[in-house]
């Protein structure tokens, strides 16, 4: 009798994993808490429908306070999060860490940290087979030693978006990754408004038509960009640093790819800025380009063992500024 009752019931397990999951609704806040924390766990499905899953923590006023989401982290990479949400606001909180995890598909992953201050952090994690238009989306403002971190992990997937911003920021840094080898994705990062000491790296391998951007606004200063593409095809880096900004650097990698572009460009009365380019190993049809403003800026571009690659570089801009650069007329690199 035990064992016909231990049957059935596994026989129940079994089929409800094959229904079609509903949406769920999680939603915490926490005002003036100290060390406070938060955290909600949400089950994808098993190639079914979407779940339309949503998960939001709000937590104002606190000091120390942690929020960590979770949707379809399990063990079965058949298992995803399908057009689910997640979204962590934290304000005014002193040494506030936000925490996401995501196995989905169509999912967007939102941090928003607003006058928060002592060292924030924000840390993104996307982990799918599949990964299909996912959105990672983080905003910082006003801080000092604070970190941005973005990890997706598109497998086949395509047309996912990362994007990172700091405003106001000093001691901070932005990291981006993306892996896979997928297509078509993007990462946006900026960091404005008279920042000092920031830094920002971004990275995407293997897939074609990726693209990087990355923007330190006017007035910086010892600001850093890196950014790196490998294996890729047709895919661009896009690095800016405002007017006036002083001491500050741009480095490009494109490893092992072809018919890239990298461009950067430090903008009018920047000075003493420090731009590197490297385009190696074979790649074909690569495209270089620096624009520099005032004085006491260097240049450098190397493009190794490839074939029909283009590098321009124009220190003190002019030609209508702005980036300068060129060459068109359908034979691409542009700027200004």
């Amino acid at each position: 009798m035990n064992k016909l009752i231990l049957l059935t019931t596994t026989a129940l397990i079994a089929f409800g994993t094959s229904l079609p999951a509903f949406a769920d609704s999680a939603t915490i806040t926490q005002t003036n808490e100290v060390s406070g924390t938060a955290t909600q766990h949400q089950p994808g499905v098993f190639y079914g429908g979407a779940t339309d899953d949503l998960a939001i923590i709000t937590q104002v006023g606190g000091t120390g306070d942690t929020a960590t989401q979770e949707q379809a982290r399990l063990n079965d990479i058949n298992d995803f999060a399908l057009v689910g949400i997640q979204s962590i606001t934290q304000t005014s909180n002193s040494g506030a860490q936000a925490n996401q995890f995501d196995n989905g598909i169509q999912d967007t992953q939102t941090i928003t940290q607003t006058g928060t201050s002592n060292s924030t952090t924000a840390t993104q994690t996307m982990d799918s087979e599949f990964g299909v238009q996912n959105s990672q989306n983080i905003v910082q403002n006003n801080d000092s030693g604070s970190s941005v971190t973005q990890n997706l992990n598109g497998g086949t997937g395509n047309f996912n978006l990362q994007t990172a911003e700091q405003d106001g920021q000093t001691n901070s840094t932005v990291s981006q990754t993306i892996t896979g080898a997928t297509s078509n994705n993007f990462e946006f990062a900026n960091q404005n408004s008279t920042g000092a000491n920031n830094a920002m790296t971004s990275l995407i391998s293997n897939g074609t038509f990726n693209s990087i951007h990355q923007t330190q606004d006017s007035g910086a200063s010892n600001d850093v960009q890196t950014a790196s593409i490998t294996g890729s095809t047709n895919s661009l880096v896009e690095q800016y640093q405002g007017m006036g900004s002083s001491s500050n650097t741009q480095t490009a990698s494109v490893d092992g790819a072809t018919t890239n572009r990298a461009l950067q460009y430090q903008s009018t009365g920047v000075t003493n800025g420090s731009q590197t380019i490297t385009q190696d190993n074979a790649g074909m049809f690569n495209q270089a380009g620096q624009g520099q403003g005032n004085s006491g800026n260097v240049a450098t571009i190397t493009q190794s063992g490839g074939q029909s690659n283009i590098a321009i570089q124009n220190q003190g801009l002019q030609s209508t500024d702005a980036g300068f650069m060129f060459v068109n007329g359908g034979g691409v690199l542009t700027h200004n």
